[in-house]
């Protein structure tokens, strides 16, 4: 019993200091689960199949129309087929978002990281949920609080276990009346409900906020040698549309998912695509190293053959957001959103309630003590004061 109270204490109030954090991550979750698809039915436009020698062209043409401007990756939007955002980075070190057709027509330009009032919702949104707009002290932070959050899970489901005979009516709460009571017996059966999933996804997520220390245990930070061999480039480097073809020939059937420009350091493209039967719906984790200098295959990482370090590392996303599963799976994320909230929601009326009654029954408590003090007074004859009391009376 001391044990069960240590622990619920802690449950408790991990809760109470972590609300505000947990509440926002929850609220934040739910637009993540189909922030793509909001994000994209907010542009107007039909979905353009790719066309990579229009997309480099309107890249040329960023990069000239602003001196010192430079579009170092492109990503797919996620939702629609056939719409990239382009990050233009400017002479500052600010980076710009525009999102063009699969023809390279620009349907959208807005900042990105920056001017969040400008960003939209969804970004914000995004920034907010995955690094508190802190950068990488905001993942360490975000991935420290998921492992409390975890923590408080756990504690939960064992303060919560019914025993054999009693799952039914703990799952079920009987119809009470409204008090402390009745939110107990909700806030334990809601938690059993969802707990195991919950706990999944979570954990999930505390691995995805700490991915590079995770990549560098499992050496999969290293540079691979053919990457480090790779020839510098001397003259005009070979263009996109080569290199978006190249790659996409090594995987017939396959979409892209994004590309990263060559540098003087780096002098390749790096290329990732989706093929059929990867986990992820839309950011495919295959990657086709394709040179600048000459546009041959320097190097390609196939998902589907990856070892086993890389392919539960390029899990994390998926089952964190649930698409693993396809839709259903991405409902059960959203429905584990929706169940932190109520959670939390219970659990402080529950709280909020308990203390309430704890103050009166103190209050009370203190009246009882001081009218049994004045009976006890009154009623004895040695007291000066009751002699007092007693002569008056």
């Amino acid at each position: 019993t001391s044990m069960k109270n240590v622990l619920r204490l802690v449950h408790r109030y991990l809760a109470l200091a972590l609300a505000v954090l947990w509440l926002s991550q929850a609220l934040t979750g739910l637009v993540m689960v189909f922030r793509w698809e909001l994000d994209d039915a907010s542009i107007a436009g039909d979905a353009v199949p790719l066309d990579p020698a229009a997309l480099e062209q309107r890249i040329t043409a960023l990069e000239a129309a602003q001196s010192g401007h430079e579009v170092y990756q492109l990503y797919t939007s996620g939702s629609a087929a056939g719409r990239f955002d382009l990050y233009v980075r400017n002479p500052e070190g600010e980076t710009d978002l525009v999102r063009v057709a699969g023809d390279g027509k620009v349907l959208r330009a807005q900042p990105y990281g920056r001017d969040f009032a400008d960003a939209g919702l969804i970004q914000t949104a995004a920034f907010l949920h995955q690094t508190l707009f802190a950068g990488d002290a905001g993942k360490w932070i975000i991935g420290l609080s998921g492992l409390l959050l975890l923590t408080s899970l756990v504690l939960g489901a064992v303060l919560a276990w019914p025993r054999a005979h009693q799952w039914r009516a703990t799952l079920r709460p009987r119809a009470m009346r409204p008090g402390a009571g009745r939110r107990y017996a909700w806030h334990r059966a809601v938690g059993l409900w969802f707990v195991l999933p919950a706990a999944v996804l979570v954990t999930a997520g505390v691995l995805m906020a700490f991915e590079h220390p995770l990549e560098s245990a499992l050496g999969l930070d290293v540079t691979p040698p053919e990457l480090e061999a790779a020839p510098p480039v001397t003259g005009s480097p070979v263009g996109l549309a080569q290199a978006l073809d190249t790659a996409l020939r090594r995987f017939p059937g396959s979409e892209l998912s994004g590309a990263a420009m060559p540098s003087p350091e780096r002098p390749w493209y790096r290329v990732r695509v989706r093929q059929p039967g990867e986990w992820r719906r839309a950011y495919g984790t295959t990657v086709v190293y394709v040179s600048a200098a000459s546009g041959g295959v320097i190097l390609e990482q196939d998902a589907l053959k990856a070892p086993a370090a890389r392919r539960f590392v390029a899990s994390l996303y998926p089952i964190h957001t649930g698409e693993v599963a396809g839709l259903p799976g991405r409902l059960v994320s959203l429905g584990v959103g929706l169940w932190l909230l109520a959670m939390l929601g219970l659990g402080l009326m529950l709280w909020s309630s308990r203390r309430r009654r704890r103050q009166v029954t103190t209050g009370d408590g203190t009246a009882r003590q001081a009218a049994a003090g004045l009976n006890a007074t009154i009623s004895d004859p040695k007291s000066n004061a009751g002699q007092a009391k007693a002569g008056s009376i």
